[in-house]
């Protein structure tokens, strides 16, 4: 095994992108990376602690000392101060905040104030806001003269005297216009507004279907605050996709970087509530046990009816908490919806349940059980579908994350409702 050089690691690292430093960190077991962040910080770029994964991020900070870590938060722009410091202890957050600049440190404070993903939370309150009656000229000779302000913006935006956003200019416009040319004479006027208490989720949809590469944020007088721009939306997206995908697979964190006890601990609650519905749908079968060991047939089938249940739900559930997310159903199409999905399921359902018809008869030479098994199909894939769009509809409704609790709604329904339609049906036909 090779042993770690910490001079030549650093070297191999110093002019790397923050991003790729950060993974590099990350992927150092425990007794490298405090051997590097304990001394060797300087060598790194200070942006470096805010592309740290979430998962990981607190662990990787302790092992910085504290004057190193308060050096490397005074050089991070405003919304990736606020992501880091905000999952800081009261005690750290004070004496971190206490070593800040006076501006810095208040515009923190005033970021941490606004609830935990909202507009407010992650907006950077460095932007350009004029008024109409600048020329393009005057706009130059005051970026170049200020240092207050952007280093780089998208956005020029356009206020009115009570400091209300009423339209911007993309800056490509001004750089190719006269000196002489008046604002208002270029100004876009269909300006999104963001409110300050917007969820991330909104701030998304409205950049999405919109186009935006940057949005101001307004208090609730509409007086401009800060600006979201689309690379902060770009995280955003990202996190919800993650956070989402996570969910469907019943998992609250990403334990990709965690041990094996504290994954299997948090993966654990989850399995026990599929144990239990497991167990519900076991009940189910042993109501019909005295049929089961008459026709051991019944038992070899009977996986089949709730696995298609199962699939045929699963992919109805996955494109509505999809279109949940963004905002796709309304009042105006939910029982069209509905319907659709419905008929999806009945379709599928009739092609499939012809095709394992057949199978069974010349499986198990009985018509009678290929009958069963084919209506049971047909009728617990248009059940399913219908369950698949009208469960995450409704624990939407209750304002629960239909990414989290669906999917395990749906298990239950469509096992219950698959193995007690097949076994109904088979007793029923069996017993004429």
């Amino acid at each position: 095994m090779v042993k770690f050089n910490k001079k030549e690691y650093i070297q191999s690292i110093k002019s790397k992108h923050p991003a790729d430093q950060a993974d590099s960190i990350e992927n150092l077991n425990l007794k490298d990376q405090t051997s590097v962040l304990k001394t060797s910080t300087k060598n790194l770029h200070p942006d470096f602690i805010a592309y740290l994964r979430e998962e990981t991020r607190e662990e990787i900070l302790n092992l910085i000392p504290k004057k190193q870590l308060i050096n490397l938060i005074k050089y991070l722009d405003l919304d990736d101060a606020v992501e880091i410091l905000s999952e800081f202890e009261t005690k750290d957050l004070v004496n971190t905040l206490s070593n800040l600049g006076q501006l810095q440190r208040s515009r923190i404070e005033e970021n941490l104030k606004y609830p935990e993903d909202s507009a407010g939370r992650i907006m950077n309150r460095d932007f350009l806001a004029v008024k109409s009656t600048l020329t393009v000229g005057n706009l130059i000779d005051q970026l170049r003269t200020s240092r207050r302000g952007p280093k780089d913006f998208y956005n020029v935006f356009i206020v009115d005297e009570n400091n209300t956003p009423i339209g911007y200019i993309p800056s490509g416009r001004i750089l190719r216009s006269k000196r002489s040319k008046k604002l208002k004479d270029m100004t876009l006027e269909n300006v999104h507004l963001i409110k300050s208490n917007e969820s991330v989720e909104d701030i998304a949809y409205t950049f999405r279907q919109y186009g935006l590469v940057s949005a101001p944020v307004v208090s609730t007088q509409n007086k401009i605050l800060g600006i979201i721009t689309v690379d902060d939306v770009v995280e955003i997206v990202h996190e919800e996709t993650e956070d989402d995908i996570q969910k469907l697979g019943g998992l609250f964190v990403n334990d990709f970087y965690k041990g094996a006890f504290n994954s299997a601990s948090s993966r654990f609650i989850w399995l026990g509530l599929n144990l239990l519905t497991a167990i519900l749908a076991s009940l189910v079968i042993d109501i019909y046990s005295d049929q089961l060991q008459q026709m051991i047939a019944i038992a070899v089938l009977m996986p089949i009816v709730a696995s298609m249940g199962g699939n045929a739900g699963t992919q109805a559930m996955t494109i509505y908490v999809r279109a949940i997310a963004t905002k796709d159903i309304d009042n105006s199409n939910y029982f069209k919806l509905i319907i659709k999905e419905f008929l999806i399921g009945s379709i599928n359902g009739l092609a499939l349940s012809m095709i394992m018809g057949i199978i069974a008869y010349y499986w198990f030479d009985s018509l009678i059980l290929a009958f069963a098994i084919s209506f049971a199909i047909l009728i617990n894939l248009g059940f399913a579908c219908l369950v698949g769009i009208i469960i995450p509809l409704s624990i939407n409704k209750l304002k629960i994350d239909p990414a989290l609790a669906s999917g395990i709604v749906l298990t239950t329904f469509t096992d219950v409702f698959g193995f007690l339609s097949f076994l109904s049906i088979a007793t029923y036909i069996l017993n004429l």
